[in-house]
């Protein structure tokens, strides 16, 4: 079944003609193309928001899509199908966007469930007598029992495979107190785990 697009916000109108300004960019008159991106960021944006569910991967994308399209002006034949034109690039990154997100979520789930199967291994070849919980319940209690920020860094870093960049915009901190977080956090589940703690 074919998704159906939302409806794109109207258009905001511009005195100078869409064709004169399309030509103009075509020659490299950036000023022209900026009042392009005037005229369609929220509309660009707006597929980029529905697509993602994410207002900072929006803003990421929404950039990304005018990028791509400057460069790829010459191609455009007919100045008067610019809007379709830029529309269909913008679905065209978007899905790209989608399916590489995809692909970094499926190579997280096998990195994670690779460690949870070298615990479980060195766990029953350690373990004797009564066998108590299984290693990756062990882990999800000792994260959840985490400081919330120090949760949230480990998290967007080891689970989203979100930058500092990225983390510092999430939770609105600076690269050296995520640093810490991390640092902190990494420690806190080594140490845990090592006395085989599931409780703080």
């Amino acid at each position: 079944m074919v998704e159906k697009a939302p409806e794109q916000p109207p258009v905001e109108s511009d005195s100078t003609p869409e064709t004169e300004l399309v030509e103009r960019a075509r020659g490299g008159d950036l000023a022209a193309f900026e009042t392009l991106i005037a005229k369609y960021q929220r509309a660009v944006f707006h597929i980029a928001l529905y697509k993602s569910k994410n207002y900072f991967d929006a803003e990421d994308l929404t950039q990304d899509i005018f990028l791509a399209a400057f460069r790829a002006l010459e191609t455009l034949k007919t100045p008067e199908s610019f809007g379709g034109w830029l529309f269909g690039i913008a679905y065209n990154r978007c899905h790209k966007w989608f399916r590489r997100e995809r692909n970094k979520v499926i190579k997280i789930q096998e990195v994670r469930q690779k460690a949870l199967e070298d615990e479980r291994r060195r766990w029953k070849e350690t373990q004797s007598g009564p066998s108590p919980r299984a290693p990756e319940e062990h882990l999800s209690e000792v994260l959840l029992r985490l400081p919330e920020e120090v949760r949230q860094a480990l998290t967007l870093k080891y689970l989203e495979g979100m930058s500092y960049q990225d983390i510092g915009n999430r939770l609105g901190i600076n690269s050296h107190r995520i640093d810490y977080l991390i640092r902190k956090g990494k420690q806190m589940i080594r140490d845990r785990m090592g006395r085989g703690e599931a409780q703080a």
